[in-house]
């Protein structure tokens, strides 16, 4: 493998696309226009390029191929239909194992619709064609995407991953790492590097452990905490994971690495990234006739920044939908792109009886949605904190934990504790701004004797110890306060707490929001003489017997494991097929059937009130391992000892 020369790396966007190839059972004959039968006319026939998409969807792939292959050669047709017929050609030819002809129809789909090669779908295709082809054939197609100075900065990139990981394959490591070092070192930015890493994570995860043992063997201390060997260490890692006798040397090994590296994509520590397939639109993207099971419909956007977390929510889906089929309860799940400009039309064809959605995860999809007249057809339950002002429990539901949920799961906590002063010590920004005034507003609503605040400029670290000093002055005649809300970044928490120490205030109880989570799941290094007597609030123990089944599912799915997304998926999904919503549903039936819902969860349960979600969250602590669950009995004995 000769120097990569490649310095931009495309969006490895993992994609999960259920296709439903649907059918109906038979056909009725029409109602004839004024009672006589010769008025009767037979539906048209499908266009050539319909016929292909059909004959792909319902897995008649030699016959997709055929009519592709014959379309994509007619040169009357308009060049957006052509693509169409080129990108089916790949797609079909791969199912039908004919990766030569999946190649040349990838290289003309390119050169018709230039910069596809930039995109995931398109070099995920091409990964899973070479990995058809024999051995030495493959290695010399990725070379020549690799060096076609034609190609994408980011396809050229790609495919020099693939280079490298199929010569491993091989049990030839050759100049590939250090080469792979410095494409890395090229890309230009961390959404770049991001990309990079998920290639090889994937690329290393879809083949066979010899490549990946052979590519180990080059990881040493020295060089374990950057690219590639920190990615190949983890693929490594989470292998071993799967042996039960190895399982957890190789998670506490894995937690010590990430305190170690610095990933662009973080989520790599929770397992690989899934590889996407080519996406065959038709005409009619979803068939209007009834579906096998129960429907559970998520709308995520697959592509983007936020794909990864979309990834580990369909896989917890995915692993609910698994287990409910094998307990004998049949599930269809269907999962939409958001992130596709057709997703509207998507959800409208859904049949009737899909009327639960789970999602969206963004909020300008949600607007899109409600704009669009979808709520009123569809019960959408949004992976969002907040929806827009009285729609909620009325217009659409949510499935989320909202910023409230935080602050009252501290208050009841600390109010067990018999605390009633409060202090707020808050950046001086849009977030720690609206954290600090709910805090109080709920804080005072619970029957809070005090509430102190002040602020602290986020980019003045340098002011932040004049910041506390003032702020802990008002304890210094009194105990004014005995609890103090931060609702900041887990990294700032190392400069801000000691400050704290340093005025000789170290009996405060430190209450911290679900950021603190965010910021200690990779493990990592606690400052823990500071923390004694520190909590926050998170969504995801993995002590429950739910969380506990899903990490099995997970691990069983070659996944590193199971984290909040993947819960909050698995969830949804069982929580969907028990609902029931059907169609003609009234927002009033959904309350209620809300009311009575029973079951268990993986993430903190959700509960509803006339439509409206709150969710029970659990309490943590940071401790040296990252953090732990609150044993409230030994937390409140080194309370009242601090305050002796």
């Amino acid at each position: 493998m000769g120097a990569l020369t490649a310095t931009r790396a495309g969006r490895i966007i993992p994609a999960l696309l259920i296709m439903l190839a649907l059918a109906f059972s038979g056909c009725t004959k029409p109602a004839v226009k004024g009672g006589k039968e010769d008025d009767y006319r037979p539906p048209a026939k499908a266009d050539p390029l319909q016929e292909a998409q059909n004959a792909y969807a319902s897995g008649n792939f030699s016959q997709a191929e055929s009519l592709a292959l014959r379309l994509s050669s007619d040169t009357a047709m308009q060049k957006e239909e052509k693509i169409q017929a080129l990108r089916l050609l790949a797609a079909a030819a791969l199912k039908n194992n004919h990766p030569s002809l999946a190649l040349s129809a990838l290289d003309d789909w390119s050169k018709n619709a230039p910069g596809v090669d930039d995109e995931t779908e398109w070099q995920d295709a091409l990964g899973r064609t070479l990995r058809a082809l024999p051995s030495n054939e493959a290695r010399t197609r990725a070379n020549a995407v690799y060096q076609d100075g034609a190609r994408s900065r980011s396809a050229r990139s790609a495919a020099g991953v693939i280079l490298a990981v199929r010569q491993w394959v091989d049990g030839d490591l050759g100049r590939s790492l250090p080469a792979l070092e410095n494409i890395y070192g090229a890309a230009p930015d961390g959404r770049e590097k991001a990309a990079l890493e998920r290639r090889l994570a994937l690329e290393l995860h879809l083949a066979d452990a010899s490549a990946s043992s052979l590519a180990a063997g080059a990881v040493g201390k020295e060089n374990r905490s950057r690219f590639p060997y920190n990615v190949i260490l983890i693929d490594r890692l989470r292998r071993e994971s799967l042996d039960r006798a190895k399982r957890e040397q190789a998670l506490a090994s894995l937690r010590e690495l990430a305190g170690e590296t610095k990933l662009a994509d973080p989520s790599l520590l929770s397992g690989p990234p899934t590889e996407s397939e080519i996406s065959i639109r038709s005409g009619s993207p979803v068939s209007a006739g009834p579906i096998s099971g129960q429907p559970v419909v998520l709308l995520l956007p697959l592509s983007g920044q936020y794909s990864a977390v979309s990834e580990k929510i369909a896989a917890g889906a995915k692993a609910a939908c698994a287990q409910m089929s094998s307990g004998g309860q049949q599930v269809s799940l269907i999962v939409i792109d958001s992130g596709q400009p057709d997703w509207i039309a998507k959800i409208e064809a859904l049949p009737p009886e899909a009327a639960l959605i789970g999602g969206p995860l963004r909020r300008d999809d949600y607007s899109k949605a409600k704009g669009s007249g979808l709520l009123a057809r569809r019960a959408f339950f949004a992976f969002l904190p907040s929806l827009e002002a009285g729609d909620e429990g009325q217009k659409a539901w949510r499935f989320f934990s909202s910023p409230k949920d935080q602050v009252d799961t501290l208050l009841a906590f600390t109010s067990r504790l018999g605390i009633k002063g409060y202090g707020v010590f808050h950046p001086d920004e849009n977030f720690g701004q609206r954290m600090a005034s709910l805090f109080e507003e709920r804080a005072v609503a619970a029957g809070a004797a005090t509430v102190i605040k002040a602020s602290y400029q986020p980019q003045d670290q340098n002011n932040w110890m004049s910041a506390a000093a003032g702020f802990l002055a008002a304890n210094k005649k009194g105990s004014v306060f005995r609890a103090v809300f931060l609702p900041d970044s887990w990294k700032n928490m190392d400069i801000i707490v000691p400050n704290f120490f340093y005025q000789n205030e170290t009996r405060q109880v430190l209450l911290g929001t679900s950021l603190w989570e965010q910021g200690l799941s990779g493990g990592g290094f606690v400052s823990t003489q500071y923390y004694g007597l520190a909590v926050f609030p998170g969504a995801w123990n993995t002590a429950s017997p739910s969380a506990a089944r899903l990490q099995d599912a997970m691990l069983a799915d070659g996944k590193t494991g199971a984290d909040f997304w993947s819960g909050l998926g698995y969830d949804f999904a069982r929580f969907s097929a028990r609902v029931g919503v059907g169609r003609g549903f009234a927002p009033s039936a959904v309350n209620s059937a809300l009311q009575s819902l029973s079951m268990d969860w993986s993430i903190a349960p959700i509960r509803w009130n006339n439509g409206a979600a709150s969710q029970e969250m659990h309490l943590f602590t940071p401790n040296s391992k990252g953090f732990a669950p609150v044993n409230e009995q030994e937390f409140r004995a080194a309370y009242e000892e601090a305050w002796r």
